[in-house]
């Protein structure tokens, strides 16, 4: 019996389909409290909450709206 490997549909599925990378990113706590209510609210992770609340705040001339 073969062990180990690869194998088409094991493992962890990816929350995106380009090369992610990891940040260390401080945060005061009242924000860090708004950001995991909009994440439980929306049923997603941190850092996915995170991707689509910048993808939100920019226009589509790249200028972020503040």
């Amino acid at each position: 019996m073969a062990r180990g490997g690869f194998r088409e549909g094991a493992g962890r599925k990816k929350e995106y389909n380009e090369p992610v990378k990891k940040i260390l990113l401080g945060l005061p706590e009242s924000v860090l409290k708004q950001l995991d209510s909009f994440a439980t609210a929306k049923n997603l992770s941190r850092p996915k909450a995170v991707a689509i609340l910048v993808e939100q705040a920019m226009q589509a001339g790249g200028q972020l709206v503040v």
